[in-house]
């Protein structure tokens, strides 16, 4: 990410929790943290049991964010935000946290003059897939599950990316009631899953399984010598045990399966 990109995401962060802009400047802003983001951010413990506790009117701290420390103001005094700093990876973690499910609608027509818009339940998932052994590869897959029918679509985040979301439901719309339930639809989604990574190449999963096998007629070799001159038993054989077991945890081929975020779609029926 470059410094552009940094900003862009914590403003949408910051927008996401309806922040208080106090300046806004190209080479920074200044914002009074909520009271969540201040709880994930801002370092006190202490002061939110105490304020807590005694049920005190809480006082949340600014932030002062810095992008371009030399087009700043010199007596501009905030934290520099740039990729890979530990506070940037704060935010990354607290995104994460309050971000990982959402319900939200699709935007219509304010007319009042208007029918009234069906909107259709839809579960989108963005699953990330691991083909682990000494080396790694992640596949990104995002489904969408139609509540209705139960259709399921591929690349579901770009298409929501192209649409109009908010997270209040528009006036003169309305839900329909979901045929699926939500454990169903993620049964579905997960069943659908199993039969995509079924049909992925297993070519690096044997070459995984022969380098496995050098590696352990090596490691075999090798205690083996070790044994004949080893004046302790026990000490070999706890050693020979645990570089066995190190080894086939490295290149023993394995696929995880990890959900990253999801969500309760609403949108206008297609």
């Amino acid at each position: 990410m470059n410094q552009q990109e940094v900003r862009s995401f914590l403003e949408r962060y910051f927008d996401a929790h309806q922040t208080h802009y106090i300046e806004r400047h190209p080479a920074y802003f200044v914002v009074e943290l909520p009271i969540k983001v201040d709880k994930d951010l801002g370092n006190r413990p202490f002061y939110w049991t105490y304020v807590e506790q005694l049920d005190l009117p809480p006082q949340p701290m600014n932030m002062t964010c810095v992008f371009e420390r030399q087009a700043a103001p010199p007596d501009i005094r905030g934290e520099d935000l740039t990729f890979g700093s530990p506070r940037l990876q704060q935010f990354f973690a607290s995104a994460e946290r309050h971000g990982r499910y959402v319900r939200l609608y699709e935007q219509t027509s304010s007319d009042v003059s208007s029918e009234q818009t069906a909107l259709v339940p839809w579960l989108g998932i963005n699953y990330k897939i691991s083909f682990v052994c000494d080396r790694k590869k992640d596949l990104l897959f995002s489904l969408g599950f139609n509540l209705i029918h139960g259709h399921i679509v591929e690349d579901f985040y770009a298409k929501m990316e192209q649409t109009t979301l908010q997270p209040a439901l528009p006036a003169y719309a309305y839900t329909m009631r979901p045929i699926y339930s939500l454990e169903s639809a993620r049964t579905c989604l997960r069943t659908y899953l199993s039969e995509r990574i079924s049909a992925e190449d297993t070519a690096w999963a044997a070459r995984a399984q022969e380098r496995l096998a050098a590696e352990l007629e090596m490691a075999e070799q090798f205690y083996t010598r070790q044994a004949e001159s080893a004046e302790e038993e026990t000490d070999y054989t706890t050693s020979h045990t645990r570089r066995m077991e190190e080894l086939r945890w490295q290149y023993e081929p394995r696929i995880d399966v990890t959900l990253i975020n999801g969500g309760l779609f609403y949108l206008k029926k297609q």
